[in-house]
């Protein structure tokens, strides 16, 4: 350990003593781009969730930012997650590149704590819920994650359906070949959007069951290199409380006399459900952001069918536990730094998001197009 590490070390021992528990100090510190994690041992009558709730206290013990304790998976220690003084953000142009057959939809994520590159395949989750207050880096992740999708992957491979209510998000993305339609800037176009692609899939599925096959990948199995394979639909929503939050009454489709009427958020929630339960099969798969997780929002069919959470800095710990089912996000950096539920993995995943920039997105859709 460094002479600054071990001064660390000293000070959280002693935060942790003086508040009457007891704790193990174990080597070797992980050291990161970003943070550093220092590793505890309960001892005693001393719970993980003592030292778990320790982390304004370890703050102001070392004068840092902020301070995230959490149980480390497949570990016996609680990892004290410190901001290092100097940080080494990542670049997205880094690592934008990959070998595209190990993947059907890739999520560029960023580095872990010890800075190993964190990507993921979003067809085995099947749908990611990203929440994060204004700042976090939500917007910006998704830059990278389409960025990555267009420099990668042809139209044939993977398509992305854009919702983008605030009109202004994505608008580097509108003359990209692999956009399937125009981007939906209002509520009654996404619910317009959603139709085409629950109609899409409901085409899917008769295709699927004439050819006999369960799911996209064993009908294109049989189909490589042909025009009769399916490519895979990426649905992008950058706001998902001004979908389901809207107020606006109109007739409701399912009311066969015409007399009931509903709000436009209970329809457009109707449809996205539709989606999200009956789509994973045909390979349609969907990534929706909000910056305001309440409880309401995230209610029944939404949370049920998003097991794949990823949070940015949130204001409270009702909110992280809203989004995550446990605190920690209200104790994360600002920009681009992250905690991730992967329902194929144990435990939280602290991740530290790409910096993209606009002329990095654009360079990767010119590059694209002059491939093609």
């Amino acid at each position: 350990m460094t002479p600054e590490q071990k001064a660390i070390v000293v000070v959280l021992q002693h935060k942790i003593s003086s508040l009457g528990l007891s704790a193990q100090f174990i080597e070797p510190v992980s050291e990161g781009p970003i943070v550093s994690v220092y590793r505890f041992q309960p001892q005693g009558s001393t719970r993980v969730s003592h030292l778990e709730g320790l982390s304004q206290d370890f703050a102001v013990a070392l004068g840092s930012e902020d301070i995230m304790s959490k149980r480390m998976p497949g570990e016996s220690s609680v990892g004290i997650f410190v901001p290092n003084k100097d940080r080494q953000w990542v670049k997205w142009y880094n690592h934008c590149t990959l070998d595209a057959s190990k993947y059907k939809i890739p999520l560029i994520l960023g580095i872990d704590y010890l800075g190993k590159l964190v990507v993921e395949d979003l067809t085995t989750m099947p749908h990611l819920l990203i929440a994060g207050s204004t700042g976090g880096g939500k917007s910006t992740l998704l830059n990278s994650i389409v960025g990555g999708v267009i420099l990668n992957y042809d139209r044939d491979d993977i398509q992305f359906a854009m919702s983008d209510t605030k009109g202004i998000e994505f608008i580097q993305f509108e003359r990209a070949a692999n956009l399937r339609g125009r981007i939906a800037t209002t509520v009654s176009t996404t619910i317009n959007l959603f139709d085409d692609l629950i109609e899409e899939m409901d085409r899917r599925l008769r295709l699927l069951g004439q050819a006999n096959s369960r799911n996209i990948l064993e009908f294109n199995a049989s189909r490589q290199g042909s025009k009769a394979r399916l490519s895979y639909i990426l649905v992008i929503i950058d706001e998902l409380a001004d979908l389901l939050t809207n107020r606006q009454r109109v007739p409701d489709p399912q009311d066969p006399e015409g007399d009931r009427t509903t709000t436009l958020g209970a329809l457009t929630s109707r449809k996205l459900a539709s989606l999200a339960q009956k789509a994973r099969a045909t390979g349609i798969h969907i990534i929706a952001s909000t910056q305001r997780p309440s409880v309401k929002l995230l209610e029944g069919d939404i949370k049920a069918n998003f097991p794949a959470r990823l949070a940015f800095r949130l204001p409270s710990e009702a909110d992280s536990r809203t989004v995550l089912g446990c605190g920690g996000a209200e104790h994360l950096l600002s920009r681009g730094d992250m905690l991730f539920i992967n329902p194929n993995k144990p435990g939280l995943q602290r991740i530290h998001a790409p910096l993209s920039t606009i002329e990095d997105i654009q360079n990767a859709i010119e590059f694209a197009a002059a491939r093609r």
